[in-house]
């Protein structure tokens, strides 16, 4: 008996008035199987009759399909997923004036993750920075840094009296990346201690000020760098990005993983690249469709957007269509 077979079982299992089982809806957030016993742990959220109901069907639909095992089911009184995380009051110097913090990440390079972290950081600018930039951009890729080249400028950090760095400020967003502080010819041969330290430095030693949403753009893997940050920076949520194919979505659920064993909510998955828009109003999947879902079920997510190929996401003014998604999944996030 495996944590699989258990949770394809489960799938029987529906919630009500709803056609969708449990275990798609992420309810499942816990089992331990061995050969002859399991624990299982579901969280609903709902009236607690109806969570009772579904306990009670639980226990049922397994008891019948391993005979002679033994399941422990359990209702659980909380979303273990919106814990804080135990670093939540060990907020680094520099985010002492920090609200929110997103984490944008991917299991692999290549799907547009630095696009997706720079234009929702744009998108947020448009709701907090009215009078002044209250919207941070980390760059954590110390390898691949990308914001210079998304926001078009290359602008050398001041720094203040007290030897604190000023972030500079492009479209109301504040910025740090090493791309500032780098030629873009010059590789950066680092070993994981000095990627590490220079994320730390970003994050203490920068004055970011009063900030009202912070966003990371990790690294993509869950190597020392996507680590170093989630142990050392409080984050609220993570969005995951991948594109229409099986390998990003695989990968992408494995390297989202990483947020969910450290307590990190995984806000959800958005889908980059997914179609191409056409003069006629259609949509052409290039690519093809249902990627993103997949990984979504995986992660027991929601699938935040789905995001065209547009160029002018490379750009200062992106398309109605683009800027219409990128104000959508901004508001998911910040209600997540």
């Amino acid at each position: 008996m495996t944590k699989e077979e258990i949770l394809n079982t489960l799938k029987a299992v529906k919630y009500p008035p709803y056609d969708k089982d449990i275990v798609s809806f992420g309810m499942v957030k816990y089992v331990k199987a061995d050969e002859s016993s399991a624990e299982v742990r579901i969280f609903t959220g709902g009236a607690e009759e109806t969570a009772l109901k579904i306990v009670k069907q639980a226990s049922e639909v397994l008891h019948a399909a391993f005979l002679g095992c033994k399941f422990e089911v359990v209702l659980l009184k909380d979303d273990p997923s919106k814990k804080v995380p135990e670093n939540a009051d060990k907020k680094p110097a520099g985010f002492a004036g920090v609200k929110f913090v997103v984490a944008v990440a991917s299991g692999k390079g290549g799907v547009g993750k630095s696009t997706v972290a720079v234009n929702l950081a744009r998108t947020l600018a448009k709701k907090f920075s009215v009078n002044s930039a209250r919207v941070g951009l980390m760059d954590c890729d110390i390898h691949g840094p990308s914001a210079t080249i998304l926001f078009g400028k290359k602008i050398f950090p001041s720094v203040n009296e007290v030897q604190k760095i000023i972030p500079p400020e492009m479209d109301g967003v504040k910025a740090i990346s090493m791309g500032m502080l780098v030629d873009d010819e010059q590789p950066l041969l680092w070993r994981g201690p000095m990627v590490t330290g220079a994320i730390k430095q970003f994050a203490e030693e920068v004055e970011w000020g009063e900030i009202d949403a912070m966003v990371l753009d990790l690294p993509p893997g869950t190597g020392d760098a996507v680590l170093s940050v989630v142990q050392n920076i409080p984050i609220n949520c993570a969005v995951i990005i991948t594109t229409p194919n099986q390998l990003a979505a695989t990968t992408a659920s494995r390297g989202a993983m990483a947020f969910q064993k450290s307590n990190v909510k995984i806000a959800g998955v958005v889908e980059n690249m997914a179609y191409m828009p056409m003069p006629d109003g259609s949509r052409e999947y290039v690519f093809g469709t249902g990627f993103a879902e997949e990984a979504a079920k995986k992660l027991g997510v929601q699938v935040l957007a789905s995001i065209p190929l547009d160029k002018t996401l490379q750009g200062h003014k992106i398309s109605d269509e683009s800027e219409k998604i990128f104000a959508d999944i901004a508001d998911k996030i910040m209600a997540s």
